[in-house]
């Protein structure tokens, strides 16, 4: 079996931070990253850098507002990242972007509702559309799916996996699945809660029932896989349930890498091949969650950077397949 390696490339580029969206222009051959979030939602990004596999160069810092947790996909017809939403400090968003190698375009500002936390992945098949699901508001999650054909955007299955945030997800075009893994659920339910009141000095008193909201979560670990139409649970066993894990499609199967689970990074990373999860070596960049992954097909390498962990990241990564 082919050993599955991590090479540190340098940490020289982008600043650290997390939260961070970032894709491959096949068109170009390059790795383009957007946004993200310096260690507090008080320091945003809104600058713009592209990988060509040896160096980070900085191109426009004029576009979408500073945000983080927002999804982009890339659009291999059209020859366009795609950028949806996101999180600018306390405010949500619902714009969508497109950057050209040049210039960023905003081309929407109308279909999901806001959110931040969602997922995007490009369904490069004759359908040609970004697919996007989940995400959150507030101390609620989306468990919607919408697509983008270039000009608008269309809400499309209303089932499938259960609300969440945080998830990856990225398109399998050797067996046309999009394949989605992992994340949080979110939601805030009412609960009876108790309090003893006292009627008097000695003790004597009564219990006063009231209503009171909590946020329920849920972590996950399911699979589960998009053809199009329909979502399909594949799997509920692989890779410890947690969040912000980076996904990526290698041309055969899925790599995950990293993620959180409340007080717990990972630094594992697995292998979906569209039947089991396979864990491969540990070895590689430390534990950290919310890193941006992106897979480079021409030079065959999946590309890692960033992420928060015990701190901030700024490192840059790449894993590929040694015989």
């Amino acid at each position: 079996m082919a050993q599955l390696l991590w090479t540190q490339k340098q940490d020289v580029g982008p600043s650290a931070r997390s939260d961070v969206a970032m894709v491959f222009d096949t068109a170009r051959s390059r790795v383009v990253l957007f946004g993200g979030a310096g260690g507090s939602t008080a320091t945003l990004f809104n600058d713009t850098w592209e990988w060509d596999g040896e160096n980070w160069t900085q191109y426009e810092d004029i576009g979408p507002v500073p945000r983080s947790r927002h999804g982009m996909a890339y659009d291999s017809k059209r020859g366009r990242t795609v950028l949806f939403g996101g999180s600018a400090g306390n405010v949500n968003l619902n714009d969508t972007w497109e950057w050209d190698g040049q210039d960023w375009t905003q081309v929407a500002d109308t279909g999901p509702p806001a959110r931040a936390g969602h997922a995007m992945a490009y369904d490069d098949s004759l359908r040609g559309r970004v697919i996007l699901f989940g995400g959150d508001v507030g101390q609620s999650s989306f468990g919607d799916t919408w697509a983008w054909d270039g000009a608008n955007w269309t809400q499309e299955a209303d089932t499938g996996p259960p609300a969440r945030t945080g998830h990856g997800m990225d398109y399998d075009n050797l067996r046309d699945r999009v394949v989605l893994v992992d994340g949080i659920g979110k939601s805030t339910v009412q609960v009876q809660v108790s309090e003893w009141v006292k009627d008097n000095w000695w003790g004597g008193g009564h219990y006063e029932y009231h209503s009171q909201q909590q946020v329920k979560v849920q972590f996950f670990n399911d699979t589960w896989e998009y053809n199009g139409s329909v979502w399909t649970r594949v799997a509920d066993t692989g890779p410890e349930p947690r969040m912000g894990c980076g996904l990526v499609y290698d041309g055969k199967t899925m790599l995950l890498f990293g993620g959180k689970n409340n007080g717990t990074f990972f630094k594992n990373t697995w292998e979906w091949d569209g039947k089991h999860w396979t864990q491969r070596q540990d070895i590689g960049p430390a534990a950290r969650a919310f890193a941006a992954m992106a897979y480079d097909s021409t030079r065959q390498r999946a590309v890692l950077f960033g992420g928060a962990g015990p701190g901030l990241f700024g490192d840059t990564w790449e894993q590929f397949f040694q015989a």
